[in-house]
């Protein structure tokens, strides 16, 4: 990789303090849709298969319930 560098960030830039409760309260009025991102459930007994659905690409964001 000559001549190239890779960047990162958390939060994708946003500023926690700040950024996250108005985020959780457009979320609350309804203003922002984010349960149709979570593409599986799945109990902790099952974490390896949220592993693998992650690396196939299989799911956008995939919760695990414990």
């Amino acid at each position: 990789m000559t001549g190239r560098e890779w960047r990162g960030s958390a939060f994708g830039g946003a500023r926690g303090r700040t950024d996250v409760p108005k985020i959780v309260d457009w979320y609350m009025e309804g203003k922002l849709n984010i349960d149709d991102l979570i593409t599986h459930r799945l109990p902790l007994e099952r974490i390896n298969e949220g592993f693998d659905l992650m690396k196939s690409g299989e799911s956008i964001r995939s919760v695990v319930l414990y």
